[in-house]
């Protein structure tokens, strides 16, 4: 006799209709408390026991892999309980009766996720994950097995997980359902009454009325991101590559952390940011091959300061390689100063209203650069002066390098009457210094040309 199994689910109704959906994709903007990472867990859950497939695989990624396990690895094994085969604890991972999979993912490890196939998956907070997740990691594990995705979040403003939204209130295939918190009928009154007279305005607006209108706190360049894609200075055609002009390059580089580069050219009314790239865990070969690949013609590719520091993996320092990799090229290799991180907020600050950006090739970048903000003191209750080291600094630093390569340049002469302080303008640091900085090396450099 066939044995009968039950999950304790009972769907709250205002998500009845997401359960039911036929669309492959799906984008839920849904008010704190309001029972969207249950619902999805059990989405992932029936999804996985009905399905057909063999060896059929689904995933939950939060930003976090410690936020996965918070949030959502107590939902999974309580609800799928009289469901499951097997629990590995270590890889957050349930086999139900079936042999499908249901495993826990974090943001922060993309590449945990490369290389798999999936049936279906959770992107939770898709906002606070970094906007090439999708594109470059995700959606190539889905394509073989015709998977599914769901992104489900509040809103931070407008930024990536809001063109996602959007795109799913306009195309077909899409499902999308908002749910802010004074429609829902989810939260007592009185609690809700409670929460509005102690939160923010804009806290209050954002997180339990699901408005992407919402004034982002703590943000740096978000309001300057803004008022460019009002002014028209981010979009597809204001900064094409100009095969005449020089290229200048800006990098930020880690192993752990994401390596950005940012791509620009000089011209009369300002600077086209003409392209940018980021990748995670890769050595430094990878992206000499990939600055290599592109089609550009480099005037300079500036190092951070911390590029002098010798590697694990080899004798040499960031900047020897690349010194190496350029030998024989007219392209100059120079070292951005170490400065307060500050200084260079400044910078970017006022070299951001000279910028155009190409919005399909830096559309990462942009986001980067909309997101970057002050890490918050939760003892305080206020916002630090030092910036949050999320997803977003990566690409942040390296444009705030980038700004600071501009400041020294000839095309900003009248500094003072802008009022900018003077020490955040060094003298460009030349690769004599980095050689005289290394007592009794043998290596002499009289110029940066290679």
């Amino acid at each position: 006799m066939a044995k009968e199994l039950q999950v304790d689910y009972q769907p709250r109704q205002q998500f009845i209709p997401f359960h039911e959906r036929e669309e492959r994709w799906a984008s839920l903007v849904v008010h704190r408390r309001g029972g969207k990472t249950v619902a999805c867990v059990n989405e992932l859950g029936a999804r996985a026991t009905y399905t057909q497939k063999k060896n059929a695989r689904y995933a939950y990624v939060a930003p976090f892999y410690r936020q996965a396990k918070d949030v959502a690895w107590v939902y999974l094994k309580e609800f799928m309980a009289p469901l499951i085969d097997k629990i590995r604890e270590s890889e957050l991972r349930v086999e139900l009766f079936n042999g499908a999979w249901i495993t826990l993912y974090g943001a922060d490890n993309p590449d945990a996720l490369r290389g798999l196939y999936l049936d279906g998956i959770v992107l939770d907070e898709f906002g606070d994950c970094r906007p090439s997740l999708w594109g470059t990691v995700v959606l190539p594990t889905l394509v073989d097995r015709k998977g599914w995705a769901v992104f489900i979040g509040t809103p931070k403003g407008k930024n990536h997980f809001y063109d996602v939204h959007q795109r799913a209130k306009l195309e077909d295939n899409w499902y999308a359902m908002t749910l802010p918190a004074d429609i829902s009928g989810i939260l007592d009154p009185a609690e809700l009454a409670e929460m509005k007279a102690q939160m923010t305005d804009a806290a209050f607006r954002q997180e339990m009325l699901c408005d992407f209108d919402a004034a982002i706190q703590g943000t740096f360049y978000a309001d300057q991101i803004q008022e460019l894609e009002v002014a028209g200075q981010i979009a597809p055609d204001v900064a094409h590559h100009d095969p005449k002009r020089k290229v200048y390059v800006a990098a930020d580089l880690g192993f752990s952390d994401s390596t950005a580069f940012w791509f620009w050219q000089q011209r009369a009314d300002g600077f086209a940011v003409i392209d940018y790239f980021e990748e995670q865990g890769k050595k430094i070969p990878f992206y000499l091959n990939m600055l290599e690949s592109k089609p550009y013609d480099y005037h300079t590719v500036y190092l951070p300061h911390d590029a002098k520091a010798e590697t694990l993996a080899t004798d040499k320092s960031t900047v020897e390689q690349v010194i190496s990799h350029f030998k024989g090229t007219d392209t100059a290799i120079d070292v951005v100063p170490k400065m307060k991180v500050q200084h260079g907020i400044d910078a970017v600050r006022f070299v951001l209203p000279q910028c155009y950006f190409n919005q399909v090739k830096c559309y990462g970048g942009i986001e980067a650069l909309r997101a970057y903000r002050r890490s918050y003191d939760e003892i305080k209750k206020v916002y630090g002066d030092k910036p949050l080291h999320d997803w977003a600094a990566d690409g942040a630093d390296a444009f705030r390098y980038m700004a600071l390569s501009c400041r020294a340049d000839k095309r900003l002469p009248n500094l003072k009457k802008r009022q900018i302080p003077v020490e955040i303008l060094p003298p460009k640091y030349k690769l004599d210094d980095l050689w005289a900085d290394r007592e009794g090396s043998s290596h002499k450099f009289s110029k940066l040309r290679m």
